[in-house]
């Protein structure tokens, strides 16, 4: 009977000094599960250190790990995608380079697959970052719940297994701004969820820092919702309802007791509020228009330099 092909895709970043237990927990991993054969997607993320050169040289002595150079750094969803189109596996992991995922939680992942779960990820129970990413990583995903009517699940990481139907419905998906946990989810395929706890980085330091947290977290919102929009249009219907009912007061006022002036500063106080709606309102509306015009110019999400043992 032939075995099943489990493909590993993992983008690395500038991971020179995790590298050789990434590949050394590979190896043990791949050892211990020979009722499968494996394919190891290593996707070089456009480093400025020496980790492309590190895991040039170890593929030359097993062609089980692969490599995908891309031209610079795409960002990591970019680099997921690249990998994913050159996979050939009955299925597929998604994991970080940084090791702060239990690879042993993958058999649990399998066990799940074979049981006919065709999307399988990995739930943060306990993070390793400080108060406030744990802060804000809670917020973005109870708000992107109640902006997507709770459609994906809370706290999924990126590390996740998912059968070959899904990461070709993935790959089909022609749009540029891709959220991936959000895709995923997207495809309604059949998942479920397996706890675990984040482990502190082997070595280095993130690459996720607020800004890129942000980003991402910006890229999700804008990609699965209408909200900001129907925000624009509440907004403005507020709005209209109080200018109403601010005419109706004066009026009112104005035949009680005649004209009054309401100051300086209640006017200056007013517009400074209107033109702070107005901006931010215009600021929402530009976000969906900068992403019609991403899709509209059709670049590539990635660029490929160069690869190894991939036919």
């Amino acid at each position: 009977m032939q075995k099943k092909l489990l493909s590993f895709v993992i983008p690395v970043y500038n991971e020179s000094e995790s590298i050789p237990h990434l590949l050394s927990e590979l190896t043990s991993f791949m050892e211990k599960n020979k009722s499968y054969d494996f394919e190891m997607m290593l996707v070089e993320n456009g480093s400025t250190d020496n980790s492309y050169e590190l895991l040039a040289n170890h593929v030359q002595l097993d062609k089980r790990f692969k490599i995908l150079q891309l031209s610079r750094n795409f960002g990591c969803d970019s680099g997921i995608v690249a990998g994913l189109k050159y996979i050939t596996g009955d299925a597929c992991v998604v994991m970080m380079a940084d090791m702060q995922e239990p690879i042993e939680l993958v058999s649990q992942f399998l066990e799940k697959w074979e049981q006919g779960y065709e999307i399988v990820y990995g739930i943060v129970k306990k993070r390793t970052s400080g108060f406030v990413r744990q802060m804000s990583s809670v917020l973005f995903y109870k708000l992107l719940n109640v902006a997507t009517n709770n459609a994906f699940p809370e706290n999924a990481s990126d590390f996740r297994l998912m059968d070959k139907k899904v990461y070709e419905a993935i790959n089909s998906m022609p749009e540029q701004n891709k959220y991936l946990r959000g895709l995923v989810a997207w495809t309604g395929f059949k998942h479920t969820g397996i706890p675990f706890d984040r482990k502190e980085r082997y070595a280095g330091e993130s690459k996720a820092d607020l800004i890129t947290v942000i980003r991402v977290a910006k890229n999700g919102m804008f990609s699965f919702s209408y909200l900001p929009l129907q925000f624009v249009t509440y907004t403005g219907l507020l709005m209209t309802i109080f200018s109403f009912i601010l005419i109706v007061y004066y009026l009112i006022l104005f035949a009680m007791i005649g004209r009054v002036n309401p100051g300086i500063t209640s006017i200056i106080l007013l517009m400074l509020f209107l033109f702070g709606i107005l901006f931010f309102i215009l600021g929402i509306i530009s976000e969906y228009i900068a992403r019609i015009y991403e899709e509209a110019k059709g670049r590539p999400t990635y660029i490929v330099k160069s690869n190894i043992n991939i036919e």
